[in-house]
């Protein structure tokens, strides 16, 4: 009777077995698969971590050269102000010279319009309207404060000029001359610097201007011809000839 069921017990000892087995191996499948899967999520994290590693050393760089930029930029900065600041060093001496130069020169001015005024008023009398009115203008030029000192000096070298200029030319016009009392129009003469001549509207009167007399003289009829020519000359009615006047000596400066 025992031997009748001892292949049952063995063949349930057998199926109890598998079923363990296959438990242990469905269990350690199982274990397989979780671990698998926990290692998928390592890498996608790993993977993720990559990403974000590999965008922030991107970001890095870039920012690092933006930086480099910027310390070349700040760089070219700092000597462009230091640069000028030597500038500003040196315009501000600039302006402290122009002070004093204005200072030195505006004394200069006044005193060449002094001289401009007096050397006027001994010269030879032509155009005493035209040069009498250029040495007011000047003076009134001089009380405007408005008036820049570099332009109040262009003007008083600009008059000198025109007297120097004066020395090198001829030319004839009308104007009013008196004698013994009485106001006569005539026509003039401006020989440069060397003499002045004039002669009656009629032709019938000439002379010349007197320096050491400080007058008007007359001159003889032989010269009545020549002034007459010359006059035609200057107002370029007759091409240049030579003319025959009586001029001043040269004066003995020693």
């Amino acid at each position: 009777m025992n031997t009748r069921f001892i292949p049952l017990t063995i063949i349930g000892m057998v199926l109890a077995s598998a079923a363990a087995a296959q438990d242990k191996l469905q269990e350690a499948i199982s274990t397989q698969a979780d671990s698998q899967k926990a290692s998928a999520e390592v890498q996608m994290r790993i993977n993720d971590l990559d990403d974000d590693t590999r965008e922030m050393l991107n970001e890095y760089r870039q920012t690092m050269a933006q930086v480099t930029d910027l310390d070349a930029y700040n760089e070219q900065l700092e000597r462009l102000v230091a640069t000028q600041n030597v500038e500003m060093v040196d315009y501000e001496q600039q302006f402290r010279d122009i002070e004093t130069t204005k200072r030195k020169i505006l004394p200069l001015i006044i005193r060449m319009l002094e001289v401009f005024d007096e050397f006027v008023s001994i010269d030879m009398p032509f155009l005493p309207t035209e040069r009498s009115l250029r040495v007011q203008e000047l003076h009134v030029l001089m009380d405007r404060p408005d008036v820049p000192t570099s332009e109040k000096y262009r003007r008083v070298t600009e008059a000198y000029q025109i007297e120097l200029e004066y020395g090198h030319t001829i030319e004839s016009y009308e104007g009013e001359i008196e004698m013994g009392g009485n106001t006569r129009t005539v026509a003039f003469l401006r020989f440069g610097r060397l003499g002045l001549f004039y002669m009656t509207l009629d032709g019938l009167e000439i002379g010349y201007w007197s320096k050491p007399d400080d007058r008007w003289v007359e001159l003889g009829n032989e010269y009545r011809q020549s002034l007459d020519r010359a006059i035609r000359i200057a107002r370029k009615q007759l091409p240049p000839d030579l003319i025959r006047l009586p001029v001043p000596a040269p004066e003995d400066r020693t």
